[in-house]
């Protein structure tokens, strides 16, 4: 028996996509149904994730012939609603080729940085242990790891010698030795692509935070889609982040000479860049059951009771302004992370470039020696992370 579908004349708000159900949601000035809105979603994903496949090679067999086997990403995870719903959608195109008896397109390592703890992997927190638990039951397929901050190169007690006074700089240090950390879990787990959750809105809000901490020389790398530097050594400089490399491997060639670990980069993308925050917590309520369930909302709920303003970080100023921004005007939103995809990384693929050995981005030279200022030149030799850019050293100062 097949059912009749409803005419569009029988609807007191047709959604303007498939015209045949209710609408009972807007999208980008349009009322949609809940079915059109998750595909409309799921899309926003799939095409990234398709142009990401162009660029990942498939493994060549040892004994020739086409390539086969699966290619291999790994997911950042912030227990937040954005890497949820990432999580979520990738997850779903693997079991759509799958039920078609296709081959899956990817397969997932899921990597949670722990920042609620600076030590060892044998004292986990509970909380997190706990919300990873919910994650591994939902999705019996990935492997779920979790990384303490602390396993970080450098590590937190060796990039901030001394306790940081404002919440801006504790915050902002945290979130450049959380990106380290993943980047240096993909490279160390043979990862062809690191995928981050990054929203339309999340963009936004990196592109005005990072420029307002001095770090605007570094935006391409970190807004655009491409292959990001792992902080490490390069060759014949002192400076540079770490003092080896994962799984205790050294950091000098066969002559002595330190290697060119920093251009060993890692492929960073964000499948979600052409999405809004409010559309991902949208989705997440409409998925059976709700992603809601799994989003760890402790940080988010602390930030939100926040009153006096100089408690507040940067990246927390910017979040809510934005969150107003794109209530109203979403297109102000998109032109802002837009534009900064389109900067150049300047300097990229050049021989002898240095990178801060804390959050592991390029250098400025120019840039840094005009914007210093009253922070004079500050030797940080004993700490072990070499040189820092002019964002960094503002954090670490306080």
């Amino acid at each position: 028996m097949t059912s009749t579908p409803r005419v569009e004349g029988s609807l007191s708000r047709p959604c303007m996509k498939c015209r045949v159900q209710e609408a009972t949601l807007d999208s980008r000035s349009q009322p949609v149904c809940r079915d059109c809105f998750a595909k409309f979603i799921a899309a926003k994903c799939i095409k990234q994730t398709g142009i990401l496949g162009k660029e990942t090679r498939l493994p060549l067999p040892t004994t020739g012939g086409p390539p086969t086997g699966t290619r291999h990403y790994m997911v950042g995870l912030s227990l937040g609603v954005s890497s949820t719903v990432l999580l979520h959608l990738l997850s779903e195109n693997i079991e759509f080729q799958l039920a078609r008896g296709r081959n899956a397109p990817f397969d997932l390592t899921v990597v949670h940085i722990d920042t609620t703890t600076t030590t060892t992997v044998t004292t986990p927190s509970p909380a997190v242990e706990e919300a990873l638990t919910r994650y591994r039951t939902r999705y019996p397929r990935f492997t779920f790891h979790r990384t303490p901050l602390s396993s970080t190169t450098p590590t937190p007690s060796t990039a901030t010698p001394t306790p940081l006074p404002t919440a801006a700089s504790r915050s902002d240090v945290t979130r450049q030795l959380t990106r380290r950390a993943l980047l240096e879990q993909a490279r160390a787990r043979g990862c062809q692509a690191l995928l981050l959750g990054h929203s339309t809105t999340a963009l936004a809000e990196l592109t005005l935070a990072e420029a307002a901490k001095g770090r605007g020389f570094a935006l391409p790398w970190l807004v655009k889609d491409g292959v990001a530097p792992v902080g490490g050594k390069r060759k014949g400089l002192g400076g540079g982040g770490g003092e080896g490399r994962e799984n205790g491997d050294g950091g000098r060639n066969e002559d002595g000479e330190e290697e060119e670990e920093a251009g060993k980069g890692v492929l960073v993308y964000h499948p979600l860049r052409d999405a809004l925050r409010k559309e991902l917590v949208i989705y997440a309520g409409l998925v059976e059951p709700p992603l809601t369930d799994l989003v760890w909302e402790t940080k988010d709920d602390a930030a939100a009771a926040v009153v006096s303003h100089k408690d507040l970080s940067i990246e927390e100023v910017m979040g809510r302004y934005f969150a107003e921004v794109e209530e109203s005007y979403p297109s102000v939103v998109a032109n802002v992370a837009r534009t900064t995809g389109k900067l150049v990384r300047a300097g990229e693929g050049e021989a002898g470039g240095e990178w801060c050995g804390l959050c592991g981005m390029p250098l400025d030279e120019d840039g840094d020696e005009r914007w210093r200022g009253e922070l004079g030149i500050q030797e940080r030799s004993d700490t072990g992370t070499g040189r820092l850019c002019y964002g960094c050293e503002r954090s670490t100062a306080g």
